[in-house]
C-alpha cells in the first residue's frame, strides 16, 4: 500500500471536501463543516457516525439472511462454498498491463477493494474495517480533492450500490487528467446480495454510466458458460425437495456449484463467437478522464 502517512496528508472532508485537521492521532476533524472521523488500528474512517451505525444494520441484516450455524464462523462458510460461477481469463494480463503504467509515487484507490489487488501503490478502500483495509469510505464521498488520484479501480462493487452513478460522478471529480478508472461490471448474474444487490449493465449502460470519460477499452470479461452456471445451480436447488429450508437449499446449491463448474472451461469457445455478449457474466471498462 502507499505510504499511510502521504495518504492522510491528501485526505480531504468526504462530504464538502475542506482539510482535515489531525486530532492527536485519534481522530481528524473537519475545518469546514466540523464533521469527525474516527482513526481505528491506524485506518482512517471518513464515514459519519450515522452511516457506520447504518451499515452495521445491514451488514447484520445479510449475515443473518445467510447460513449460519452456530458452530461455523462467516468466514469458513464462505470457505466451504463453491467456486465463483464464472473466470475472467484474461484477468490477470490485463491488470499487469494496468500495473506497468502505475507510477510508484502516484495513488490509487480500489474502491470496495478486497485486498486482491496486490500492488503496492494501491490503497485498498472498503466500507468495512478489514485486515486488507487502509481505508474506510463510501463510494459515493470519496475523501479526497478534486483531481487528485491517478486510478481508481471497481470491481464487481456497482451492483451493491443504491446509486451508481452518484459514484461514477465522485470517481469523475477525483480523477487527475489522464487518471484512468477500471471497472468490471455484471450483465446476467443471479441476485446476490453482499449485503444489497441493486443492478446490472449493458455495455450501453456503462458507457452511459461513465459519460464523460475516454473509453480505452469495454470488453467481455465473464462469458456465457458463467451465467448458465450461475443459473443451473440456483434452478436446481429451487428445484430440490424441502428447498424451503435454507440450509438445505444452501447445500444442494453449492454442491451443484462443484459439480457444474469444470464447464467454465467452454467459455475458451464461447468468447471467440461475435454475439457473446448478450449473455456474458460480466463486463470489463476502463476510461481515462
Amino acid at each position: 500500500m502507499p505510504d499511510p502517512g502521504r495518504i492522510f496528508s491528501l485526505l480531504r472532508c468526504p462530504y464538502c471536501h475542506s482539510k482535515l485537521n489531525d486530532m492527536s492521532g485519534h481522530s481528524l476533524s473537519c475545518s469546514g463543516c466540523k464533521e469527525e472521523f474516527s482513526i481505528q488500528n491506524g485506518v482512517p474512517i471518513m464515514v459519519s457516525s450515522a452511516k457506520q451505525a447504518a451499515l452495521e444494520k445491514k451488514i447484520g441484516e445479510w449475515h443473518n439472511s445467510e447460513v449460519m450455524p452456530g458452530f461455523l464462523s462467516y468466514d469458513t462458510i464462505q470457505r466451504l462454498k463453491s467456486p465463483a460461477p464464472f473466470k475472467w481469463f484474461k484477468r490477470n494480463q490485463i491488470l499487469e498491463g494496468i500495473y506497468r503504467e502505475m507510477k510508484a509515487d502516484g495513488l490509487y484507490v480500489d474502491v470496495g477493494g478486497t485486498g486482491e489487488l496486490s500492488h503496492p501503490a494501491i490503497c485498498c478502500a472498503n466500507l468495512e474495517l478489514s485486515r486488507y483495509t487502509h481505508l474506510v469510505c463510501d463510494g459515493q464521498f470519496l475523501p479526497f480533492d478534486d483531481n487528485s488520484v491517478d486510478g481508481i479501480f471497481i470491481m464487481l462493487v456497482l451492483e451493491h450500490v443504491p446509486d451508481p452513478f452518484a459514484i461514477a460522478r465522485e470517481i469523475k471529480r477525483v480523477l487527475k487528467k489522464d487518471g484512468f478508472v477500471a471497472a468490471t461490471l455484471p450483465f446476467m448474474q443471479v441476485m446476490h446480495e453482499n449485503p444489497k444487490d441493486y443492478f446490472r449493465f449493458t455495455p450501453d449502460g456503462i458507457r452511459r454510466l461513465f459519460e464523460g470519460l475516454n473509453e480505452s477499452k469495454l470488453e467481455i470479461a465473464s462469458g456465457p458458460t458463467g451465467s448458465l452456471i450461475w443459473i443451473l445451480k440456483e434452478y436446481g436447488a429451487l428445484l430440490f425437495p424441502f428447498s424451503n429450508n435454507r440450509i438445505i437449499y444452501a447445500s444442494v446449491r453449492e454442491i451443484l456449484g462443484w459439480i457444474f463448474y469444470p464447464l467454465i472451461l467452454l467459455d475458451y469457445y464461447l468468447l471467440t463467437k461475435r454475439r457473446a455478449e448478450k449473455m456474458s457474466s460480466y463486463f470489463f471498462y476502463m476510461g481515462r478522464k
